[in-house]
């Protein structure tokens, strides 16, 4: 089978000749942060199954209406290494504002200052105006014409419980869990409802691909309540994965953590792979375990851990890879890395021998238990 046509069977439900090899967020022609990661990209495009993600213009709170009521510029913070990002938007309701700090040396930022600081700032930023964005396909078909038939091109979507959560941050999102579950309520089914016409538009143009869509993992235990989960992911992401299936497409799905409260919540939502299926400790089951859980109901993809790369001896990393490619063997499983491989932006020996050794053991693996 070729990378496309093994990716497809698992988004279909089947079982492919042999588990699939990814290295996420490979692609053809990507620009890399550092030189040491050329080999790697090369056996990347050459061997591993490619998953490219690809997006159409969007934006969940305002559509193009953001460009003329929000404006965005940089201060300096008394560190060379570090930037703030400040945003502001004017609405009819009120200004907001929030705070980025932005790596100058390719660290992950972080938000400083949220945009949204009190439960009445949503209700008045769901009174600001929405515009959304036409929609074109000509991204979607030249990205799908880039990959070929090496492997698919996954159409990235927003999430509706994120977008709220990336606004308020983590404690207002608990903490208005409690206080103020309607307000939260109403700004998901507002977002929500919003990546649905995306999706249909998508549709309408004569799509029909893997979407894709990262999120869930800041509303599952212990973050938040099995509860929590069902009223502000499972309520939402149900609705439009049946839209998504019942026009022709698929739905992949990140969610790092513990997947024991939920697995089977993504399985009756619909979900057709689930990424990253970490192992015990950063998750709470083995790849067994969870294939015993979900039998070819779900795809699973993942269970190597970034941290594994680049600590790990290059024969651990054997042994890892081959016990992941034993649990798949015969199953609906993409082996993949639980991040991006290129998120590093100084690697060291050790990251770019484990992830040559991972490409390279990893396909020889899979190629063992072909079917």
């Amino acid at each position: 089978m070729t990378g496309r046509e093994r990716l497809t069977r698992i988004f279909r439900g089947e079982v492919p000749d042999r588990p699939a090899v990814k290295l996420w967020r490979a692609r053809p022609g990507q620009k890399l942060p550092h030189p040491a990661y050329e080999p790697v990209h090369r056996a990347a495009m050459e061997l591993t199954d490619l998953m490219v993600d690809v997006r159409s213009p969007f934006d969940l709170n305002f559509g193009t209406a953001g460009k003329r009521i929000s404006k965005r510029w940089e201060e300096p913070t008394g560190s060379e290494e570090w930037m703030n990002v400040i945003t502001e938007v004017r609405t009819p309701e009120g200004t907001f504002r929030s705070v980025y700090a932005k790596s100058t040396v390719g660290k992950p930022g972080y938000e400083r200052e949220y945009l949204l600081k009190e439960p009445g700032d949503t209700k008045k930023l769901l009174a600001a105006p929405y515009e959304p964005y036409p929609f074109s396909p000509d991204p979607f078909h030249a990205t799908e014409r880039e990959v070929g038939e090496r492997g698919v091109a996954l159409f990235g979507i927003d999430h509706a419980m994120y977008g709220l959560q990336r606004m308020i941050g983590p404690e207002n999102f608990a903490l208005w869990s409690i206080d103020c579950r309607d307000v939260m309520l109403e700004a998901i089914e507002v977002f929500s409802r919003r990546i649905r016409e995306q999706v249909a538009q998508a549709f309408d143009a004569g799509l029909k691909p893997a979407f894709g869509w990262v999120g869930p993992e800041v509303c599952i235990p212990p973050l938040m309540s099995p509860k929590d989960f069902d009223d502000f992911v499972f309520r939402f992401d149900k609705p439009l994965i049946d839209l998504i299936h019942e026009r022709g497409g698929h739905a992949w799905v990140h969610c790092h953590g513990k997947m024991g409260p939920v697995l089977e919540r993504f399985v009756e939502m619909g979900v057709d792979v689930l990424n990253p299926m970490e192992p015990p400790p950063m998750g709470d089951m083995t790849l067994e375990e969870a294939f015993a859980r979900v039998g070819d109901r779900m795809g699973l993809e993942g269970n190597i851990e970034t941290h594994e790369l680049m600590t790990a001896s290059k024969e651990r990393m054997k042994e890892l890879v081959r016990e992941a490619i034993e649990a798949g063997r015969g199953r609906r499983f993409i082996l993949c890395p639980s991040s991006g491989y290129t998120e590093c932006p100084v690697p060291d020996e050790r990251l770019i021998d484990n992830l040559l050794t991972y490409i390279h053991e990893g396909v020889r693996c899979a190629e063992a238990c072909r079917q």
